[in-house]
């Protein structure tokens, strides 16, 4: 720097014109206050740049809430029974409870599944207990189709207004007619092409169902991030701003991270969990209070080939046939602590047998986690069998 600028500076500059050691203290006094106002300004201007967060959990300090958590679970008519049951010893601790009752058929048409029994009484006894009731509608076939989720049934529903129209106005007089609250709609692996239709399709959906007064949740397909290959399961149909605007819940579904069509793993690891709720309520914006943190109840079993490779055997394990063949085998269960999850291996027919599952100690994580989050409430896949201590963490937690 040159000499004149600083008095420190003119102490150390070995030649100095005697004209410049004249200069008056006023002078230097003025020049020394205008560089002192200049950095502190500089200084002043940095700190009020938004710092990048460091790390999720710096940004989740800061959404953290003490708002209780609301609760949804599902009733699946496959385990009616061991469902209700669940869910009738423990309704004080629901807010909603949805019933897997409803499907699109082949031809787009909204029908039952074969085997669902339509219990008004599950209608009844939710609303006596204050808890409200949602009917899922599934693009997934009936089990004698033997076939995976539909997105061409789906196209059939949703691809035109005239479609569209109808297929709103079945969903809206189902709801009246059967004294439901609403319709969780549960359109799974769709097409990135389907994305605008059915995005239209939850606008519509909503209006109508809101002028009834009525609940509109979506069950959303996990990503962190926009178009991903890797994340081709459904996600790339879905707009989260457009829907998360629209519909009143979004059921994440963050236990489909491992599924018998993967090697084996936990159905969702508390850091993928992470990262997909970083991505939704951080990058996408979506209301924290719309948000539903989906947590499993179940286990999945893989076999082991004699090559080293896994095939899925089992995606829907309840807790107490987990406990049945640990029993036994007299297995091993092994807590991972970086996914908050369990796992065992058990030998059968000579071949090694490999079980994921989660337990309360898995429910816990995740329910602390989606307090720390902010986020409106946690929805169990499903009821029905399920780690009998779950129902005090979710008292405790909830």
């Amino acid at each position: 720097l040159p000499c004149i600028l600083i008095p420190l500076f003119i102490i150390s500059c070995p030649k100095v014109e005697s004209g410049f050691l004249m200069l008056s203290k006023r002078l230097l006094g003025i020049i020394f206050l205008a560089l002192v106002l200049i950095v502190g300004t500089i200084f002043y201007l940095k700190s009020q740049i938004p710092k990048a967060p460091d790390s999720p959990g710096q940004n989740r300090a800061a959404k953290e809430s003490t708002a209780p958590l609301k609760t949804i679970g599902w009733i699946p008519y496959w385990d009616q029974k061991n469902a209700f049951e669940s869910f009738s010893k423990n309704a004080q601790l629901f807010d909603f409870v949805s019933v897997f009752w409803y499907r699109i058929d082949s031809n787009g048409n909204l029908t039952t599944y074969r085997e669902t029994v339509e219990d008004q009484s599950i209608v009844d006894f939710a609303h006596q207990n204050n808890v409200k009731i949602l009917a899922v509608v599934a693009n997934a076939p009936d089990y004698y189709e033997d076939a995976d989720w539909d997105y061409q049934r789906v196209n059939l529903a949703i691809s035109t207004a005239s479609t569209r129209q109808k297929h709103i106005s079945d969903l809206v007089q189902l709801v009246e007619a059967k004294n439901l609250d609403g319709v969780d709609i549960d359109y799974e692996a769709l097409k990135a092409s389907q994305k605008e239709n059915f995005s239209l399709f939850i606008e519509e959906l909503a209006t109508k169902l809101h002028e009834k007064g009525k609940i509109l949740g979506v069950a959303i397909h996990p990503k962190t991030s926009e178009d991903n290959p890797n994340e081709d399961n459904g996600s790339h149909a879905q707009d989260w701003q457009r829907i998360a605007k629209s519909a009143d819940q979004l059921y994440f579904m963050t236990y489909t991270e491992h599924a018998i069509s993967s090697s084996p793993g936990p159905a969702g690891s508390i850091g993928w969990i992470d990262e997909i709720m970083d991505y939704a309520i951080f990058n996408v914006k979506i209301p924290e209070e719309k948000i539903f943190l989906g947590i499993g109840l179940f286990g999945l079993g893989w076999q082991k080939a004699s090559d080293g490779s896994f095939s899925g055997v089992s995606d829907d394990l309840t807790f107490g046939q987990i406990q049945s063949i640990i029993q036994q085998n007299n297995s091993q269960v092994i807590w991972d602590n970086q996914s908050k999850s369990s796992h065992f291996e058990y030998k059968k027919g000579g071949k090694t047998h490999t079980i994921w599952f989660e337990n309360s100690e898995s429910v816990s994580a995740r329910m602390k986690t989606a307090k720390k989050l902010g986020v409106g409430g946690v929805a169990f896949w499903r009821l029905g069998d399920e780690d009998p201590k779950v129902w005090n963490i979710i008292k405790q937690l909830k």
